[in-house]
């Protein structure tokens, strides 16, 4: 049977601050060093916009910089606290499940937080790093959930369709697992956390990982929420998408390959979330691939920008014929 405890190395509050006044979210993140920047500006949307609570965050990190770790030490607001769970490299996981490209840690995060965090909340929030809180968490933290393990939003319905040829489930069921509010204490009475490691390394291929395990084992076990709390956006050039989401909107979250944090894409809600937080002076990558590079040069160009249009091309072909992306 999987120990938990023994996938940390080392667990570091960084601040404390509670106001007796306040009720307490407890919301957990798990990132290694690519995702820090993003995972600091989910952090600053929360805070931005979940006033009147104490916020709790439980940052579970693989091999973050020096840099960035001290950065998260910036938050330092009356009503933030903030631990650190240092992961280290003991997971196994079968790497014909890791076709997506995620490391073997980032994959098993989800399945090791609600046991590691049971004696301290009865109700934990979870967030992927390429999310952004528009509006209170508090209104997601209300929901009842004693019944159920977890409360979910569904996935889209092109990934149900193709999960329907995958799995013996319920494919109408299938949730995103990039927001989640997890009951712990039904979590660890089900071993969920144990039951998860042994099932990702049964010998299958689960082509979305940890999604894929966590939604085998929780099925007919979660409290569908509203898709407020999980709106799914796929951005591109000039991320015009994002003047397209609900005024309800409570948790946005950017599900492809193209992430607002790239330049770009000029994300105007990611480059505000940005602006608050410890990062705000940092320069944005341009890209995660040479396609986005090009698609940017050709959008300047349409807006008649054509030097800038000719610059980036060249950046272009250099990411093409050097760079390989």
């Amino acid at each position: 049977m999987y120990n938990v405890n023994n996938f940390i190395d080392q667990i570091e509050p960084i601040s404390n601050n509670y106001s007796q006044q306040l009720p307490t979210l407890h919301i957990a993140l798990g990132f290694d060093n690519n995702y820090a920047m993003p995972a600091g500006v989910t952090i600053s949307s929360v805070i931005k916009n979940t006033p009147n609570y104490n916020l709790h965050f439980h940052l579970f990190v693989d091999n973050v910089s020096p840099i960035n770790i001290d950065k998260f030490k910036i938050f330092n607001s009356f009503n933030v606290s903030i631990t650190l769970y240092y992961l280290n490299d003991h997971f196994i996981i079968n790497p014909k499940t890791l076709v997506l490209h995620i490391s073997t840690v980032s994959t098993c995060i989800r399945f090791i937080m609600p046991k590691l965090l049971v004696s301290v909340t009865d109700k934990l929030i979870y967030l992927d790093s390429d999310v952004i809180c528009l509006k209170s968490l508090a209104r997601l933290a209300e929901f009842n959930i004693d019944d159920y393990i977890a409360g979910v939003v569904s996935d889209t319905k092109d990934m149900q369709q193709a999960i329907s040829k995958m799995y013996n489930i319920d494919s109408t069921k299938y949730f995103n697992a990039g927001v989640l509010l997890i009951n712990t204490k039904k979590w660890c009475e089900e071993k969920i956390s144990e039951k998860a490691l042994t099932l990702i390394n049964d010998g299958n291929i689960y082509k979305f990982a940890d999604q894929d395990v966590l939604n085998i084992l929780l099925e007919n076990k979660t409290l569908l929420l509203p898709i407020k709390f999980n709106t799914k956006i796929k951005i591109s050039i000039d991320a015009h998408q994002e003047k397209e989401i609900r005024p309800y909107t409570v948790i946005l979250h950017y599900i492809s390959q193209n992430k607002p944090w790239f330049k770009v894409y000029l994300s105007k809600i990611f480059e505000y979330y940005l602006a608050l937080s410890p990062w705000k002076d940092e320069q944005l990558p341009l890209s995660g691939n040479s396609s986005s590079v090009r698609n940017y040069a050709k959008y300047l160009f349409k807006q008649k920008y054509y030097y800038k249009s000719i610059y980036y091309y060249i950046i272009y072909l250099k990411y093409k014929l050097f760079l390989k992306k």
